[in-house]
């Protein structure tokens, strides 16, 4: 709050701040994340699309809160974010993903009906 207003007060304005909190951090399950890393080795997802960890905020996050899980990012390879006006994905890289879910997906459930 100091840094706004002293900031204001050099250009002769006043500033308030307001504080919008965001979702909670995503923080995936430990034992679904290694069916996710699992499977994406098996399939060879993995070797060719493996990306680092992401610091962004995620929706996806309030379902985690909710239900066990791991959030999976199929990646664009666009030189622009999601959300930015330029982004042009890679449409070639949606096939591997379906690949990769289309596997995934059946091995979730046949874990989820074994609990």
């Amino acid at each position: 709050r100091s840094l706004i207003q002293g900031i204001a007060a050099g250009f002769g304005a006043t500033a308030e701040l307001e504080w919008t909190e965001g979702p909670p951090a995503l923080i995936n399950t430990p034992g679904w994340v290694d069916v996710a890393l699992d499977v994406a080795e098996q399939s060879g997802y993995l070797a060719e699309h493996a990306e680092s960890p992401q610091m962004g905020g995620e929706d996806f996050a309030f379902y985690l809160q909710q239900v066990p899980g791991a959030f999976v990012s199929i990646g664009s390879a666009s030189q622009f974010g999601l959300h930015h006006a330029a982004f042009d994905p890679d449409e070639a890289l949606i096939g591997p993903a379906v690949a990769y879910f289309t596997q995934l997906v059946p091995r979730a459930l046949q874990i989820v009906a074994a609990q």
